[in-house]
């Protein structure tokens, strides 16, 4: 798929970057924007034997991964997996991957330096295939587009070492260009929103640019026997002529956290609007314990800007910039270590069957995701469907019990339950299958059916 073939997006003059995205007619939301296959992909060493190399299907009783006689390294679903990646560059890494994952220069690699240096080898290999730096890729393809995108030097300019080392100076300085280019446009792949490889996708970093406060985000279609494919989907209606923009990162993170990985990953220095306004809200240089009586008002005061209530959900925030309208004392849940501190309780307290304590924790982390993510993005989904499964621990639990006013706490539970869990149907069914098969929309339907029967 090349520029000029996209229906839904066409670029337009942007006055700070190279050209934007914006939409060619009305979307609405849960459209696909764009829809693109991976240029080349590197599963985290988590990931290696559990997923096919190629298409990234996990293993199960009706895939069985067979492994690659080789270099014994890699595993793939079946014979046209393993056909495709022989030919696509296995063939020339393959009898060289052993003594190359084990020498000194890459095994001094951070992880991700490896991640990196293991994708630019399959880069090369498919790029030039027969050790020709001269050979150029035909127009309007991925690779074509890959080579059209902006170079970027990272802090440590050296590439990593490849496989198999260049014996071309040539070759050597080619594997330095496409390393250049996709230092900068190298996609986290997730499946149910968990990492689980890196994928370089051209035709999305061409075309979209970056916001905190993204109108889209991207998912990965994974199919039997095909790369993996990037969508861009729209998380609310987006009018014709309006600029169509992806988050690069989690826009939960800390703003010094964001602004230092933007700048040193991409270069630049993000100005949407959650950006400007927490570097312009007055610095917090501490928070309150959370077992505290004052971060228990703070979660209090939060849930009802957030949520409208204090104990439950009356209403989400309809609109992208909900941050905007924070009072100042709340100025504290936007500290570095505040959300992680929340989201480590919610999950212990849900793990240690501690349930009310897990719901306490999660509406207040549900409260300060509707306020940092806009409506309908994918990890607020999720967040509710986390909420639902507790809910549904804790009314089970309680079945037997015969403490006094019990029958009331477990009918708030069944309708708090209905409650997340309709919500979490309604946002996840915009952003729609993708990754694993089994996941969070069969999982809404299996705890509807229980709800429903109970």
């Amino acid at each position: 798929m090349s520029i000029e073939s996209m229906n839904q997006v066409r670029l337009a003059p942007h006055p700070t970057t190279r050209s934007k995205a914006v939409a060619s007619s009305s979307l609405a939301a849960g459209s696909i924007v764009l829809s693109a296959p991976a240029l080349s992909t590197t599963l985290l060493q988590s990931e290696k034997g559990r997923r096919c190399d190629a298409c990234h299907r996990l293993e199960s009783v009706s895939v069985k991964l067979l492994r690659c006689a080789g270099c014994a390294a890699y595993w793939y679903c079946g014979k046209p997996c393993q056909k495709k990646q022989w030919r696509a560059h296995h063939k020339k890494i393959c009898k060289h991957y052993g003594q190359y994952t084990h020498s000194p220069t890459f095994l001094d690699l951070r992880p991700e330096e490896q991640i990196d240096a293991i994708m630019l080898s399959h880069l090369l290999a498919e790029a030039y295939p027969d050790n020709d730096p001269d050979t150029l890729p035909e127009n309007n393809t991925a690779f074509s587009v890959f080579l059209d995108l902006q170079k970027h030097t990272p802090p440590t300019p050296n590439n990593p070492p490849v496989c198999p080392p260049p014996e071309n100076p040539a070759l050597a300085k080619q594997a330095t260009e496409l390393y250049l280019r996709f230092g900068n446009n190298n996609f986290i792949v997730h499946s149910h929103l968990y990492p689980y490889a890196h994928g370089i996708f051209p035709l999305a970093s061409r075309t979209f640019n970056h916001s905190c406060v993204p109108n889209a985000v991207v998912k990965y279609i994974i199919r039997p026997s095909e790369p993996v494919c990037m969508q861009v989907v729209a998380l609310r209606e987006i009018q014709e002529g309006e600029e169509i923009v992806i988050p690069y990162l989690d826009p939960a993170l800390s703003y010094a956290a964001r602004r230092d990985a933007l700048q040193t990953n991409y270069g630049f220095i993000c100005s949407c609007a959650l950006c400007v306004h927490e570097e312009s809200t007055s610095s917090v240089s501490s928070v309150p314990e959370r077992s505290s009586d004052e971060c228990t008002a703070l979660d209090m005061t939060l849930r009802k800007f957030a949520l409208g209530d204090g104990h439950e959900i009356r209403s989400l925030p309809s609109g992208a910039e909900h941050f905007k309208s924070m009072p100042s004392e709340l100025r504290s849940v936007w500290h570095e270590s505040f959300l992680p501190a929340l989201s480590e309780k919610f999950s212990s307290a849900a793990h240690e069957h501690r349930y009310q304590e897990g719901l306490f924790f999660g509406l207040t982390q549900l409260a300060l995701y509707v306020t940092v993510y806009p409506p309908n993005y994918p990890q607020i989904g999720m967040h509710l469907l986390e909420m639902a499964k507790v809910a549904w621990d804790a009314w089970i639990v309680t079945e037997n019990d015969k403490t006094s006013g019990i029958a009331r706490v477990r009918v708030k539970l069944r309708e708090d339950a209905f409650k997340y869990l309709g919500l979490a149907s309604q946002i996840l069914g915009i952003y729609g299958h993708e990754g694993d098969d089994d996941g969070p929309l069969q999982e809404i339907q299996v705890l509807g059916h229980f709800l429903r029967m109970g």
